[in-house]
């Protein structure tokens, strides 16, 4: 095996040529060093097996030799038919042989990279079956855990005989996670550091085999302002600064005087608003992160504000696999069903992403079909994975199904409506023409085609009430708080109605 090992590492050295891209700093001038003076990539093995994984380290380093933080690099293998790297560095084994994996920096206008050469080993054979009465399934418990920062919660090691039976005592396990900078793992007790999505991984060894559980760990961000309201009196914006989160709502309510909000810079979707009656209300949605000036042209520009939106709007990566139910069971011959999330780094669902792969750990147990529907075969307990690939990503979660002979799912449920939905203006007409959401929802309103349009409520308002003539391309929200039915109509075009159906 140490002849295995020292054979394959020299192979990576091989591919990787000189490796480590330790380019020699470079100054930006007498005296001043360069922003980016070398990449570095470091892993403490060179090497992983086929169908394991490894995490590459990368540093950046300045002119001066002083590290760089912040830095976004772009990874790429050599041989991609014998490992992949995906966005986060994490390295992939597909068959046996050696790649390069290199890393790209760019800082201030400076590229620089670096290598890494990569073994991959051949697998090793699959142990034998456990006895009868041995280790079946391993499992930790809770399969998903969420975590404000600073929090904690134990994960519990649970290991079934194929009976179903728990086994009381395991020998040492060994913990791991995935991204360091998220959470730390002590004793099985997770604690939670930084907003995100990521894992932890805990194995053992036992007759004969190593097993290992994975548990997904979500640290969710603090809450940020999605709304905020400036009221316009006179000569003034009050307040002159808000700050929400991309994606927010600010809304200009005029309090005993009339003016508009003219951006003198970067403008959100819709633009300028136009003038704003005494008693109504415009809104602007903020979709980038940045910093938004506007004054008030109807008065020279003498009062104005400032609109600061705050927040990454980095692209996501797909980070981590959540399945729902955590700890679901089924009766023999009956169903349940399963279903699969992809989270990005920031512990947020992501939208877009392919159907999950499934695959059962014991076709005896348990079979799971494409769409993640379980049946009950036989008593006892089995492994269940789904696994998403998307982005070059990776990222699978495994849940213990536990099939008994009583156990009855319960009925379907119908989804509540939802808090959210956009209204447009084709031609002369609102689009849909009824919509049915919770209360303490938000309707968009989103002035399409090329004329003005108006939503004028007839009885039932919500909070801002009416909104004012606004221009093709425009849009506006109003928040429904209380359950009810709103009907409204736009006063310039006859027969232009449409209806708000708020439930509890």
């Amino acid at each position: 095996m140490q002849t295995k090992w020292m054979i394959a590492l020299a192979l990576a050295a091989a591919a990787a040529g000189c490796g480590g891209g330790g380019a020699a700093p470079v100054t930006g001038g007498p005296g001043t060093p360069a922003p980016l003076g070398s990449v570095t990539l470091s892993h403490p093995k060179g090497a992983v097996p086929v169908g394991d994984t490894i995490v590459i380290t990368i540093e950046a380093r300045d002119g001066a030799g002083q590290p760089v933080s912040g830095i976004q690099p772009q990874f790429s293998s050599s041989d991609a038919t014998v490992a992949t790297v995906d966005p986060a560095g994490v390295v992939r084994g597909l068959k046996a042989g050696a790649a390069t994996i290199t890393a790209s920096v760019t800082v201030e206008g400076i590229t620089k990279t670096g290598t890494y050469g990569i073994a991959v080993l051949e697998a090793a054979a699959p142990p034998p079956p456990p006895p009868g009465n041995g280790i079946a399934a391993f499992a930790l418990s809770p399969a998903t855990v969420t975590l404000a920062p600073g929090g904690s919660a134990p994960l519990e090691p649970v290991a079934t005989t194929a009976s179903g039976a728990r086994v009381p005592i395991l020998p040492q396990v060994a913990w791991s996670v995935q991204d360091a900078s998220r959470i730390r793992v002590a004793g099985g007790v997770v604690t939670a550091l930084a907003a995100g999505a990521t894992t932890v991984t805990a194995s053992f060894t036992a007759e004969g085999r190593t097993w290992t559980a994975t548990a997904n760990v979500i640290v969710t961000a603090p809450p940020a302002n999605s709304t905020a309201t400036v009221q316009g009196v006179e000569d003034a914006f009050t307040p002159s600064t808000v700050t929400i989160a991309p994606g927010g709502t600010v809304t200009w309510t005029m309090e005993d005087e009339e003016h508009d909000v003219t951006w003198t810079g970067a403008a959100p979707p819709g633009g300028n608003t136009g003038r704003i009656d005494d008693d109504e209300a415009v809104s602007r949605t903020f979709p980038a992160a940045g910093t938004y000036a506007y004054t008030c042209a109807r008065h020279d520009g003498d009062h104005g504000g400032t609109v600061v939106v705050e927040g990454s709007t980095a692209a996501p990566v797909l980070t981590a696999v959540v399945i729902s139910p955590a700890s679901p069971s089924v009766a023999v011959s009956a169903t349940a069903q399963l279903s699969a999330t992809g989270l990005d780094q920031a512990g947020r669902t992501m939208a877009g992403l392919p159907a999950a792969q499934w695959s059962t750990a014991d076709a005896a147990k348990a079979t799971v079909s494409a769409t993640g529907l379980v049946t009950g075969v036989a008593a006892g307990t089995v492994a269940v994975t789904a696994r998403i690939t998307h982005g070059g990503a990776t990222r699978e979660a495994t849940v213990t199904v536990t099939v008994g002979g009583t156990t009855t799912p319960p009925p379907p449920t119908n989804p509540p409506p939802p808090l959210a939905a956009t209204v447009t203006t084709p031609g002369e007409s609102f689009s849909p023409a009824s919509v049915t959401l919770r209360a303490g929802g938000t309707v968009t309103w989103q002035f399409t085609g090329g004329t003005r349009h108006n939503v004028t409520f007839n009885g039932n308002a919500p909070a801002g009430g009416n909104i004012p003539d606004t221009d093709a391309g425009g849009s506006a929200q109003r928040q429904f708080a209380t359950a009810g039915t709103y009907a409204y109509t736009c006063t310039r075009h006859s027969g232009m109605n449409g209806t708000v159906v708020v439930v509890p």
